[in-house]
């Protein structure tokens, strides 16, 4: 009899086991965080380059779920578009403000900072610049 119920209780903890795998922790959040969210707002800027400071404002864009709004990127006055991917907003080559050209990736690196190397062209003069996004 003993030969029995060795399988009989392999098998019920077996069951056990996968049962309480299959239970949802209640600290879990089953719905995926928005991955715009974090960037939304009003960053203080430091732009290496000239030493400059300046603010941007970063907002949905309405037309595109996954894109935002960057306004006063590179202290234009104008907005550029970005497209957020994970922890990276990507600046395609775009002309913003008065004529200005501008492409860059800027990687978030907490709720407090973004650094954002970008290429600023204005006139035909090309200049590598290196932002830091803080708040």
């Amino acid at each position: 009899m003993k030969t029995v119920l060795k399988p009989f209780y392999a098998v019920t903890i077996a069951i056990a086991f996968l049962v309480s795998s299959c239970i949802l922790d209640e600290d879990v959040d089953p719905t995926p965080a928005d991955p715009i969210e974090k960037y939304l707002g009003s960053w203080s800027v430091s732009d290496n380059e000239l030493k400059l400071n300046y603010e941007v404002t970063i907002s949905r864009d309405p037309n595109n779920s996954t894109m935002v709004l960057m306004a006063n990127f590179a202290g234009s006055g104008g907005s550029a578009k970005a497209l957020a991917v994970g922890n990276s907003l990507v600046v395609e080559s775009q002309t913003i403000g008065q004529n200005w050209l501008v492409s860059g990736t800027g990687s978030y690196r907490n709720a407090g900072r973004i650094d954002f190397p970008y290429a600023l062209t204005i006139g035909g003069t090309q200049e590598s610049r290196s932002a830091i996004f803080t708040r």
